[in-house]
């Protein structure tokens, strides 16, 4: 909970000074933007790596093996940056460099969980009826 109240303060504090700076200095207002934007993700990178680890003991309790859930934390992961990055592009005015991040993510997303789909093709291929 005090992450929590950490990054709420964070987020506050960044778009009041964000909201002051953007018209007199809106490159600065951006790097204050990135600013605040890393040191969320710092603070939150511990609960990251927590979760991480529970996660994949639950798995490995539940006997699911890497192959099958390692595809999908990645495309997972790709999703969450792209998300971040793309913000960032629109809110710095790149909105077509955005939609071109937002391409490029979807493509790689789906080439890292084609080895799922195959093994979910061959799975299906060796049933019988």
């Amino acid at each position: 909970m005090n992450e929590l109240t950490a990054v709420c303060g964070i987020t506050v504090l960044a778009l009041v000074l964000t909201l002051t700076l953007k018209k007199d200095a809106p490159a600065i207002a951006f790097l204050l933007t990135l600013t605040a934007g890393i040191m969320i993700l710092v603070r939150v990178l511990g609960a990251c790596s927590d979760l991480v680890r529970r996660l994949g003991a639950l798995l490995e309790r539940g006997g699911i093996t890497g192959s099958l859930y390692l595809p999908v934390a990645k495309a997972v992961g790709v999703a969450m940056l792209v998300r971040i990055m793309s913000a960032l592009c629109r809110d710095a005015g790149q909105s077509a460099l955005a939609a071109k991040l937002e391409i490029a993510g979807t493509v790689l997303a789906l080439s890292l969980c084609l080895p799922l789909l195959e093994q979910v093709v061959a799975l299906a291929a060796d049933w019988t009826f």
